[in-house]
């Protein structure tokens, strides 16, 4: 009963919220709305444990939602701050009412159904009415010449239903205002091909749960690599798509080889999220700069961290493999193969292939032709990089892991220092290119 009445008022004061300040941005100033929805955001974290705010914030699964929620419309507001009001308005009343409305649907029991995606609980019932009520706010808010576009409505409605299945403990109060704020910017500066990127999401939804039923990739994790293949695929252009498919075809390849070998001696693992982004970071960031500057230099930075996570896995896969010792920076002494900060004859030839061959691939892919000092000078850039990893391993990975916030997070999920030390790793080899080309 508790938690039927604490649901209740949370979002009754969701609700209110959003349709005071949906009427107050028909009347207020720009900068006038802003400094509330700022005030109202600090308002929110000051009461959050506040115990004469109880039933306002606290929930049975410890949701951060009444945190989430001003961060998602202040978040919203500043993206469109010069855009037109509706945009704002719509993915206001997307968070504030077809949110609320989806919650409410998820509650009833019978002939209901529920599934995960990310972490969150969603319900069948509680995605239908977030659809429906989308599809009345879009239709009202939107000039007809968006309300009427078929395909731009279909792309913002699985837009929209992927960021609300995309929750952690509330986060999709973030999620949706600032997803959507994003797409109406992109959408505004930008002509895209919104049939294409709808096929794009549909078609890839198969491979991200054949992902997660093969132990490829965790749920989180499948569900990144589910999101990194749109921007790929539909955002930033299949050469870079194929460029980090290189990268994670042959790692699962020979990740699945080692299991193979050693059979019961090795335990296969899957993925997690944090895993996939520690990989890719610094690719996809390059990627996105390349897109805002139309530089060539960033296609050249987003090959050398792809080659450089390639033949970091390249290494650690096929290393052990071929040797059973290892030399140990840490101790400088023979050590097992497989040992952090370990390094051995195999698995540094497989580093330099996979840097090498990646490397290659993925410049003929963007360039179309092979330029080999510049193609030596990223596959050296990757392959050094893996000695970095190798240090930081050896000497940072074990203090990293006697800290207390690593010790309160060990599930399949966690973040771990190896993904520090992967992305720190993978970060040289831009350090190491800068250097080498002005070297050389």
């Amino acid at each position: 009963m508790m938690l039927q009445k604490t649901l209740i008022i949370r979002k009754f004061v969701h609700i209110s919220l959003g349709m005071t300040i949906l009427i107050i941005s028909f009347v207020l100033e720009r900068n006038v709305l802003l400094y509330l929805i700022i005030a109202g955001t600090i308002f929110s974290f000051l009461t959050f444990n506040h115990k004469k705010f109880h039933l306002l914030h606290k929930t049975e699964n410890k949701s951060l939602g009444t945190l989430y929620y001003p961060v998602g419309i202040l978040s919203s507001y500043l993206i469109l701050y010069h855009l037109p009001v509706y945009y704002f308005q719509s993915s206001l009343l997307l968070l504030s009412l077809s949110d609320t409305l989806a919650n409410f649907a998820g509650h009833i029991q019978k002939s209901n159904g529920w599934f995960r995606t990310f972490h969150d609980r969603k319900s069948i019932y509680g995605i239908i009415a977030y659809i429906l009520s989308a599809i009345l706010i879009l239709y009202l808010f939107l000039p007809d010449f968006l309300s009427l576009d078929i395909p731009y409505i279909l792309f913002a409605l699985l837009w929209a239903v992927i960021l609300e299945t995309a929750s952690i403990r509330g986060s999709d109060n973030l999620s949706i205002p600032a997803g959507l704020a994003l797409f109406f910017f992109l959408t505004y500066h930008y002509e895209l091909n919104y049939l294409y990127l709808f096929i794009i999401l549909i078609a890839l939804a198969p491979a991200g749960l054949l992902l997660f039923k093969f132990n490829i990739l965790t749920r989180r994790g499948s569900f990144v690599a589910y999101l990194l293949g749109f921007y790929l695929a539909g955002i930033a252009g299949w050469p870079w798509l194929i460029s980090v498919l290189l990268f994670f075809i042959s790692s699962a390849a020979f990740t699945k080889l080692k299991h193979a070998i050693q059979g019961v001696q090795y335990t296969s693992r899957a993925r997690n999220a944090w895993q996939v982004i520690a990989n890719i970071i610094w690719a996809v960031t390059s990627s996105v700069v390349f897109l805002l500057t139309h530089d060539e230099i960033f296609i050249l930075f987003f090959i050398a961290f792809v080659a450089a996570v390639t033949a970091d896995t390249w290494a650690s896969e096929i290393g052990p493999l071929l040797n059973k010792r290892c030399f140990s920076l840490s101790t400088m002494r023979t050590a097992t193969a497989g040992t952090n900060g370990g390094i051995s004859f195999f698995g540094s030839v497989a580093a330099l292939s996979g840097a090498t061959i990646v490397s290659s691939m993925a410049y003929y892919i963007f360039f179309g032709s092979w330029q080999w000092d510049i193609i030596a000078t990223l596959s050296a850039s990757a392959f050094l990089s893996c000695f970095v990893d190798s240090l930081l391993g050896a000497f940072a990975e074990d203090k990293l892991l006697r800290l207390n916030y690593f010790k309160k997070r060990r599930t399949s999920e966690s973040i771990t220092p190896n993904d520090l030390i992967n992305m720190a790793g993978s970060f040289s080899a831009f350090v190491f290119y800068l250097l080498l080309s002005w070297v050389f």
